[in-house]
């Protein structure tokens, strides 16, 4: 099945999401490594990054197997997060987001945007699995997977060190498998 509908533009009930490719993902995000609570739940770290290391870090959209989605206000123009999903394996996804505009946090945006990006991923490709890693003490990003129906299939004992705090970290796995995800679609329609 053919992927290009997923570098296309999407829209949900309030977002826009736009589709960027590497150098407008790295614009728009290098400047909120400089956010230490965002950085560290987005990525783990809260640790102090050069352009050199963000870009080697952040998932480098190629709009074939990698892709980033700016999340933006309908009627604005201004990105309040992003969406990555970066395609690999047997029919694999990892997908993540990150809502660096505080106004928006804890209105519904994180669900909203995943659940139409999910919704786009099963539409226009041969995904057939879904998985996240979080970062555990990310409760909020734990209860949405939880939400949405993932399932916990794994913990990733002492994996992540924030050497600006010095905690050492979980990481949580969740997936989602696409029958899963229709059948509770299908429900959610009634």
């Amino acid at each position: 099945m053919a992927r290009q509908a997923l570098r296309e533009r999407v829209e949900s009930e309030r977002f826009e999401l736009v589709p960027l490719n590497k150098w407008r993902t790295f614009r728009l995000t290098y400047p909120w490594t400089r956010d230490n609570e965002f950085i560290a739940s987005f990525s783990g770290s809260g640790a102090p990054r050069s352009p050199s290391k963000w870009y080697r870090e952040m998932v480098r959209p190629n709009n074939r197997t990698r892709f980033v989605h700016a999340i933006v206000p309908r009627g604005g123009s201004v990105p309040i997060g992003v969406h990555t999903m970066s395609m690999y394996g047997y029919r694999s996804c990892r997908i993540g987001i990150g809502i660096h505009d505080r106004s928006w946090w804890g209105k519904g945006v994180v669900q909203e945007v995943r659940v139409r990006l999910i919704d786009h991923i099963f539409e226009h490709s041969d995904i057939e699995r879904l998985h996240a890693q979080v970062v555990g003490r990310n409760l909020p990003s734990v209860f949405n997977y939880q939400k949405l129906g993932f399932a916990h299939v794994g913990t990733l004992h002492r994996s992540k060190f924030d050497p600006v705090t010095g905690q050492v970290h979980d990481m949580l796995i969740f997936e989602m498998f696409r029958d899963e995800w229709m059948r509770r679609k299908a429900q959610r329609n009634g």
